[in-house]
């Protein structure tokens, strides 16, 4: 079974990739100098070695998602149909019921996980937004019950932005 892309924005990649290079390097060279250190503890601390043991592994195991995200990535250059929401989508939408208007940012979940604000992709409203266009009004299920959306405006997210941790 081939494995689904992931769809990034340029700024979700760039995040990412930052990530998986501070820890090959800087975040790798501290749990090494754990691990000496646990090594040559006079008091042989099983403790302080297990401990840095499972920081091993724990960096271990995010350097390995990291490479199979970005190897798996797809990054999102322009809007193809400007006028349908699509993945990396900056949607304006109108809640009829809370008479309140907001912006979303449509995302992947892996851009989610990486503390950037938006809505997942796989999520029910996500799901529901995708392929509506301006105008459309979207009837979904949350948490709180059933609410209405109207679509006022699409854009891209923009690749410059600032990270919004």
């Amino acid at each position: 079974m081939a494995e689904r892309k992931i769809l990034l924005t340029r700024q979700g990649y760039e995040s990412l990739q930052r990530e998986l290079n501070i820890l090959t390097s800087e975040e790798n060279a501290k749990v090494a100098e754990m691990l000496a250190d646990a090594r040559e503890d006079d008091q042989g601390e099983e403790a302080v070695f297990f401990d840095a043991m499972v920081s091993k592994e724990r960096l271990d195991e995010r350097v390995s998602h990291l490479q199979s995200v970005l190897a798996r990535a797809q990054i999102i250059h322009a809007d193809e149909d400007p006028n349908t929401i699509t993945p990396g989508n900056r949607v304006t939408v109108y809640d009829t019921s809370e008479k309140e208007e907001f912006t979303l940012d449509l995302l992947d979940t892996e851009e989610i996980t990486q503390r950037r604000r938006g809505v997942s992709l796989d999520s029910p409203v996500g799901q529901a937004l995708l392929g509506k266009h301006v105008g459309d009004r979207v009837k979904v299920e949350v948490p709180d019950g059933i609410v209405t959306y109207k679509v006022r405006k699409i854009d891209m997210i923009p690749d410059d932005e600032e990270d919004a941790s």
